[in-house]
C-alpha cells in the first residue's frame, strides 16, 4: 500500500466526506456573503437618501462643509510633502 492510496474504497470514502463538507461551507459561505452585502447595500442607500435630503434642505451649509473639509485636507497634504 502507498501512502497516497486509500486504505478502503466505497461510498463511505473519507475523501468524498471531505468533499461534501467543503462544498457545503462554501455555499454557507457564499449565502452568508450574500446576505452581508445586501445589509451593506442597503444601509449605503439609505445614508445617500439622508445625504441628498440633507443637502437639498441647507445647501449653503454643505457648500460651506466641503470647503472646509478642503482646506483641511490641502494643508495636511502640503504638510506631508513638505516631510519628504
Amino acid at each position: 500500500m502507498t501512502p497516497n492510496q486509500p486504505q478502503y474504497s466505497g461510498t463511505n470514502d473519507i475523501r468524498d466526506f471531505q468533499e461534501q463538507d467543503a462544498e457545503a461551507t462554501i455555499q454557507q459561505a457564499k449565502r452568508q456573503l450574500n446576505e452581508v452585502m445586501d445589509t451593506v447595500t442597503e444601509r449605503a442607500r439609505e445614508y445617500g437618501k439622508y445625504a441628498d435630503e440633507t443637502v437639498q434642505k441647507n445647501p449653503w451649509t454643505a457648500v460651506g462643509v466641503g470647503f472646509g473639509v478642503g482646506i483641511v485636507m490641502g494643508a495636511l497634504l502640503m504638510l506631508a510633502a513638505r516631510r519628504d
